[in-house]
């Protein structure tokens, strides 16, 4: 009886020590392409800062100038997408999910698990006149990630895609092609 006792304690006790862990990356958006109708068109480009200003004219967020793009993946699942600004030692991380996210409609692995290639779907839409969605094939790259008192873990540190789409901006029509670079993986305890 005794030890049937210990062995409720110690799983209780084993089970309260697990935190849930995400791993955070950067990520920069580069696209260009043409905006326009039928009777004309115009170069056009797409940063992070443009997406971040777009996010902006939804009167819902004021994301300043230092604001980062990031993914946030748990245990290894596709990740959702969040901003995240520090002001001094304070950091704010802000779910930007419902307005835009990610689909994988295919992944395949590599013989030892540490690269990854899949189909990327990015989807963006302000619900204020700008979208966009872009897919194309990634390439994944896992490694060891660590974090502030987290046992190092084996996950995804660099994302590339190389990406083609459509969409819209302010009433005109968008053609777009670019790349999709993530880095500067961490580890952290939600």
């Amino acid at each position: 009886m005794k030890l049937c006792g210990i062995g409720v304690l110690l799983a209780i006790g084993a089970g309260a020590a697990v935190a849930e862990t995400n791993v955070s990356m950067v990520v920069r958006f580069a696209f260009s392409g043409v905006r326009g109708d039928q009777s004309s068109a115009a170069s056009f480009k797409i940063t992070n800062k443009d997406i971040l200003n777009a996010l902006n004219d939804t009167g819902r967020f004021s994301f300043g100038s230092s604001a980062q793009i990031i993914f946030l993946s748990f245990e290894g699942q596709l990740p959702s997408v969040a901003v995240r600004e520090k002001n001094g030692t304070d950091v704010t991380t802000t779910d930007i999910s419902s307005y835009f996210f990610l689909t994988e409609p295919l992944e395949v692995h590599s013989a030892n698990h540490m690269t990854s290639y899949a189909i990327y779907v990015y989807n963006f839409d302000n619900r204020n006149g700008t979208s966009f969605s872009v897919s194309g094939m990634t390439t994944l790259h896992a490694g060891t990630i660590t974090g502030p008192g987290i046992s190092p873990l084996t996950r995804d540190r660099i994302l590339s895609s190389t990406v083609s789409g459509s969409g819209s901006d302010n009433g005109d029509t968008i053609v777009v092609r670019g790349t999709v670079n993530g880095g500067s993986a961490k580890a952290e305890v939600d």
